[in-house]
């Protein structure tokens, strides 16, 4: 088990942390816990988790004293198992400078082709940690250190829903149009986040994993198709 605390994060919220590492080994342990603090949901009206940390909001009148004692005395108690990850979900991705702004710019910067880029970007299983920025957009990890690059200096005020990007480490999907300054370098043509689902806006959760899968402009164009009539369906695996 990682090292972990538990400390006061305002006058009603608590904080349980681990090292500030993004590791997936240690959000496997960070889920487990979100699962266990479940037992003490009478006294927290929200759970908010990060890369390395879960925010504890207490409802009103509860004791963030009071709490911190009971689930430091639940914890010593109880084995804690990590949460592997028990899905992976396929999105496809159009690399194609049609549709990603910086395709060309990025691809100049780092001195690789098209392929290579493809091969890099498509070839891992991207760990899904939490959603942020923008509704729907879930943060993830394990982009091949090669394709690292920093934001733009200047950020766009649109980006296309569905445009895929890069910014510092990291990887990631827009999923509706906003303001916005990673280097895009490809879209997906599935919507990744409805705002009228009230009961599940985004398919995709904390501790699951996604894989990219490339598509030419055809494809792309026949899934925007498929996705008007509503005939599309994302493709999950389950890891065994």
């Amino acid at each position: 088990m990682s090292d972990i605390r538990i400390r006061p994060f305002g006058k009603h919220t608590l904080l349980i942390e681990w090292p500030a590492v993004i590791s997936p080994d240690i959000h496997a342990e960070l889920l487990a816990y979100r699962k266990l603090v479940k037992l003490f949901s009478d006294q927290i009206a929200e759970t908010v988790i990060s890369y390395n940390a879960i925010a504890l909001h207490l409802k009103p009148a509860q004791s963030p004293s009071a709490l911190k004692k009971q689930l430091e005395e639940t914890l010593s108690l109880n084995e804690v198992i990590a949460l592997k990850p028990t899905v992976c979900w396929e999105l496809p991705v159009c690399y194609n400078s049609k549709l990603a702004l910086d395709l060309d710019s990025f691809l100049e910067s780092k001195q690789i082709s098209l392929e290579a880029l493809i091969d890099l970007h498509s070839g891992v299983d991207y760990h899904i940690y939490f959603c942020g920025f923008l509704p729907g957009f879930i943060y993830l990890g394990g982009l091949n250190s090669a394709l690292h690059q920093a934001r733009l200096a200047v950020p766009r005020t649109r980006v296309p829903a569905g445009s895929v990007g890069i910014a510092g480490s990291q990887t990631g999907i827009y999923p509706q149009e906003s303001p916005g300054g990673w280097n895009l370098i490809g879209r997906c043509p599935v919507p990744i986040f409805n705002p009228l689902n009230s009961q599940r806006p985004s398919p995709f959760n904390a501790g699951q994993l996604l894989r990219f899968v490339a598509v030419s402009y055809k494809e792309y164009l026949d899934i925007e198709k498929q996705v008007a009539s509503g005939i599309y369906q994302l493709t999950k695996k389950e890891i065994q």
